[in-house]
C-alpha cells in the first residue's frame, strides 16, 4: 500500500489538498514536466522499490493484485474524505479548508468503481463467435 501512496499522483487527479495533481498543466507529475522538475518515472519508483524489498507489486498475482491495491487506495482515501465532510457538516472540522474534501470524496469513490469496472472487464470471457 505504501508503493501504491506514493505513485498515485501521477495517476489520480488530486492530491490529499484537493488541488489538481496530475492534471494540472505545471504538475511535477506529467510526463512532459518530470525531468525539468526532477520528478522520477513513476516505473522507476516501482523498480527500485521492487529491487529493494525483492518483489515487484505490479507482478504480483499477475498484475491483478496491483490493480486491486489502487482500488482500494482510491476508496480508503474517499473514505477519510467523507469522515472530513461528515466532520465539517457536523461543525466539528479540524481545519478552515476541510470543505474542499467535499468534492474528493466523490471522484474517489467514482474513480474506484471505473477501476473496478476495468477489472471485470479484463475477466470476461468474450464469446468466440
Amino acid at each position: 500500500m505504501d508503493a501504491v501512496y506514493v505513485v498515485s499522483p501521477f495517476w489520480t487527479n488530486y492530491n490529499k489538498n484537493g488541488y489538481a495533481a496530475a492534471n494540472s498543466l505545471d504538475s511535477p507529475y506529467r510526463a512532459e514536466n518530470r525531468e525539468g522538475s526532477g520528478m522520477p518515472d513513476p516505473d522507476e519508483l516501482l523498480d527500485r522499490y521492487s529491487q529493494l524489498v525483492g518483489f515487484d507489486p505490479r507482478k504480483d498475482g499477475g498484475g491483478r493484485d496491483w490493480d486491486v491495491a489502487k482500488v482500494f487506495h482510491l476508496v480508503r482515501g474517499g473514505t477519510i474524505s467523507h469522515g472530513i465532510q461528515a466532520r465539517t457538516i457536523s461543525g466539528q472540522a479540524s481545519s478552515d479548508f476541510s470543505q474542499i474534501y467535499f468534492e474528493n470524496t466523490r471522484r474517489s469513490l467514482d474513480a474506484a468503481l471505473v477501476q473496478v469496472r476495468n477489472l471485470k472487464e479484463k475477466q470476461a470471457v468474450k464469446a468466440k463467435i
